[in-house]
This record gives structure tokens, C-alpha cells and sequence, in this order.
């Protein structure tokens, strides 16, 4: 059994790869210019360079596929297009190739598997192309305001809690935690900045997503929420504009305070402030209908 995304690499990537390298070396790119941009070594661009005549294949023969390399090669030339951008390109125009394309033909080919004229293995349903959309504009969102609060620099790095800041958004109209993205190792502070260690993930963040789902399944307008710190200064300035719920202690037991809060005090609060105590760190968690909400009302608050 052999499934197509064993077929990718050496039919579709490594190709491109090939393909790229040779261009940008025609284009006057270095060979460690080139093992740079590909995410390759140098040796690995060496052996591409190497056989300057490109194989024909069902894959390499296709105008889309000339056209890719085209495209890519003026975005590398532009010095404007990260890294992530070219691989979300690359990534599109695969999934263009699987969906009864190129690659399809190739996978039939090299398996013994008896596949219907019409499989559609690799998207199955338009509901979960639908849900993988909405989960990647979610993680986009999310990320983009973790960015907005870091770039403020050392303003922010105040209100990172010292186990760090966890920061999670809920796809719309979804109350489960497998629709939740948070950090993994949360949002840190370095040098008195935050620093974001990792992309946001599905399933992360199991305090505020518990949060997060009680509020909403108990009406709540809000999909998002950050902890932060819980100074003096913060809560102040929070609490003279928005409905804060002050708790204590609710690090111990996040089930029992959350039920204590009844359904009407719930939808019209907008963070919750808990005094720590022995061994809980004082937090304030502040909602918002999405990440850029609370991104914005934070800056616009405390830059």
C-alpha cells in the first residue's frame, strides 16, 4: 500500500527542486545561494546542477509545471517573497497536480490498487477542504496579532506572565478544543521582549480553550483570549473600561470557578482576574471577538 504522499517527493519536489536550482544557477545564484533557498545542501544543489538537461516526465512536461518554476523563480529574483509565501505556492499547486492531475496519474500507475475512476482519497468532502481553510485563516490571524503585540517590544514583554503568555482563538461557530489554536511553549519573554517560539497550533492552550469553550457554550459573543499579567497597572486600566470578574486562586480548580459564574454574568464579561496565590500566578485573562481585537486594544491601551 502506498500512498501519494510517498509519491510527492521524488515525483513533484524533488523535481521542482531540480528545476529551480538549475535556473537560479543559470541566473548567476551560487550554489550555497541556491541550497539556502531550496532548504537543501550544497551538495544536494551540486548533484542538480550536475545533469543540466531536465527528464521529461508527466510531471515536468506540463506547462503548469513550467509556469511554477517561472513563478517561483521571479518571486526568489524579487527578494520580497518569504520563505513560507514560496512554500504556500508550492503547497497550492501540489494539491492542484493530486486532484485528478499529474500526480493522481502517477499514483495509479505505481501501485497495484484498484482505485475508482472517481477517487477522491486525497480531498474527500468540500466540508473538509472548508474546515482546513478555516483552520489555516485562524492560525493566520492568530499569529499575525501575536506579531503586533511582540513588535511592541519591551511594553509587551510587561505583561508576559513568568510562565509565559498564552494567546488562543476558536474558529467560528465551533465549541470543541480540537477548534482551538494556541502557542505551543506559549508566548516568552527574552530580554524583556516577547518572543514567539513556535506557530500556533490545534488543540494548544488547555486552560484558556477550557475557558474559552464555557464562555462561549454559555453565550458569549467572544472566539479569543490572552493571559496576561495581573499588575495593578493592567487591571486599572482594564477594569474602568470593561467587566472584570476578579477570582482567586481559580489556577486550582478551573472547572469549579467556571461553574460558579452563571450564565448572564458570563455573557457580558470581558476578562477575568485572578489573584494567584501560593504557587498561582496573579492573571488576568482578557477576551475578545478575535486575536486582532485584543491585539489592537492592548496597544492601543498600554503603547
Amino acid at each position: 500500500m502506498q500512498f501519494i504522499c510517498e509519491i510527492v517527493p521524488s515525483s513533484f519536489l524533488t523535481p521542482l527542486r531540480r528545476a529551480l536550482a538549475q535556473e537560479l544557477a543559470r541566473l548567476g545564484y551560487v550554489q550555497i545561494e541556491i541550497a539556502k533557498i531550496l532548504g537543501v545542501s550544497q551538495p544536494v544543489v551540486s548533484s542538480y546542477l550536475k545533469d543540466l538537461k531536465i527528464s521529461s516526465t508527466s510531471i515536468t512536461s506540463r506547462p503548469a509545471f513550467e509556469e511554477l518554476v517561472s513563478g517561483l523563480v521571479m518571486r526568489i529574483k524579487s527578494e520580497s517573497t518569504a520563505p513560507i509565501d514560496l512554500m504556500e505556492v508550492i503547497c497550492q499547486e501540489c494539491q492542484q497536480f493530486r486532484t485528478a492531475g499529474p500526480l493522481c496519474d502517477v499514483h495509479r500507475k505505481k501501485t497495484s490498487m484498484n482505485f475508482p475512476p472517481d477517487c477522491n482519497i486525497c480531498f474527500p468532502t468540500s466540508e473538509l477542504s472548508e474546515v482546513f481553510n478555516q483552520k489555516l485563516q485562524a492560525t493566520r490571524e492568530l499569529y499575525e496579532a501575536a506579531q503586533k503585540l511582540v513588535v511592541t517590544e519591551e511594553k509587551f514583554g510587561d505583561f508576559i506572565p513568568e510562565i509565559g503568555c498564552q494567546f488562543v482563538s476558536m474558529i467560528e461557530n465551533n465549541e470543541q478544543l480540537a477548534d482551538i489554536a494556541g502557542f505551543p511553549g506559549r508566548i516568552v519573554k527574552v530580554k524583556g521582549k516577547g518572543n514567539i517560539i513556535a506557530s500556533p497550533e490545534f488543540q494548544q492552550g488547555a486552560t484558556l480553550a477550557q475557558i474559552l469553550i464555557h464562555f462561549r457554550k454559555n453565550g458569549s459573543p467572544y472566539r479569543s483570549v490572552i493571559s496576561l499579567r495581573n499588575t495593578k497597572e493592567i487591571l486599572e486600566t482594564i477594569a474602568s473600561e470593561k467587566t472584570v470578574i476578579e477570582t482567586k486562586e481559580a489556577d486550582k480548580d478551573w472547572k469549579k470557578t467556571l461553574e460558579s459564574l452563571s450564565s448572564e454574568k458570563v455573557k457580558v464579561v470581558d476578562a477575568i482576574a485572578d489573584a494567584g496565590g501560593v504557587g498561582f500566578e496573579a492573571i488576568l485573562y482578557l477576551f475578545g471577538r478575535n486575536p486582532s481585537e485584543i491585539a489592537e486594544y492592548l496597544i492601543s491601551k498600554f503603547n
